[in-house]
């Protein structure tokens, strides 16, 4: 498994190979944009992968939470430290920055050409990274009884409210739209009032799973830059959507190397329909938060 930090401004899209990530996070960054985390389980078959954009210590945070390495362009000052939060540090971090690494990565000539910004230029391969990987070390394979915090079924039970529409809304009043589609069994993303494309695949990003987190963040200095930060170790509350329906739900971590466990209101187990998820992780204290219908 390898995270990769993929950029999510407007004017970054569209993006490359996200499609195949097993699990995709969304953050709210500075200046009210949202920047992606994406999960790979496998990237043998995975071509173009970006745009790639830097690190902050809420991705670190999660990718230690896989125990996965994670991949990068540079980032703030707290995250290159191995910061988990403003004054904790991780034991071992592992992690690849296109700094220390640049012929595993490119910059796509044609989207320079067509007017990007050198930011948004970006890309590796599957294969480019699955070699740097093995170079490092970091593609020993998982235990067989490793614990991720996550039960999966093919069709799980959930006795909660219709949710044929979601939508999520980040502090910088940015959005992220899911719509059930009965086809499928899928929910359909949009956003900046387009579909979510995967240029790779020319298709709309779809999830069987959708897990929205409620998260304190602050904001606080990280040397030039005000950065945000948000408390990922504790307890909190949360909404789980799957197969058209909607349930209030609640996460526990007890410590930064150790997975995201979630329940429902009750206290049970929560169990995933089997197929990739979406997690939207907003900010509690912030006119943020989730609507659906």
């Amino acid at each position: 498994p390898t995270a990769i930090v993929i950029n999510n401004i407007k004017a970054c899209l569209p993006q490359f190979g996200i499609s195949s990530a097993d699990m995709v996070y969304e953050f709210e960054t500075e200046g009210g944009i949202t920047r992606l985390l994406a999960v790979f389980s496998d990237l043998s078959d995975v071509g173009s992968i970006g745009p790639i954009r830097s690190a902050r210590t809420y991705f670190s945070n999660i990718a230690a939470s896989y125990g996965v390495p994670l991949v990068h362009c540079g980032g703030s000052r707290t995250a290159l430290q191995g910061m988990y939060d403003k004054t904790n540090k991780l034991s071992k971090w592992e992690h690849i920055d296109q700094a220390s690494n640049g012929n595993y990565f490119f910059r796509d000539k044609e989207r320079r050409k067509n007017g990007y910004a050198l930011e948004h230029t970006l890309f590796t391969t599957g294969e480019m990274l699955s070699q740097l990987l093995t170079k490092k070390g970091f593609d020993k394979p998982k235990q067989e009884n490793t614990d991720y915090g996550l039960l999966f079924e093919d069709a799980p039970s959930i006795n909660g409210e219709a949710a044929k529409k979601i939508v999520v809304t980040f502090n910088g009043k940015k959005t992220t739209t899911m719509t059930y589609d009965t086809a499928s069994g899928l929910y359909k993303a949009s956003q900046y009032q387009k579909d979510h494309i995967d240029a790779a695949t020319g298709n709309t990003m779809s999830y069987r799973n959708i897990l929205v987190l409620f998260s304190a963040q602050t904001r606080a200095s990280d040397g030039k830059y005000t950065r945000s930060y948000y408390d990922l170790i504790g307890k909190g509350e949360g909404y789980f959507a799957c197969d058209g329906k909607i349930v209030p739900i609640k996460w526990t971590r007890s410590s930064v190397t150790e997975p995201f466990t979630y329940t429902l209101t009750d206290g049970t187990p929560l169990t995933l329909g089997v197929g990739n998820s979406y997690v939207g992780v907003i900010n509690t204290k912030a006119p943020a938060g989730v609507a659906y219908e």
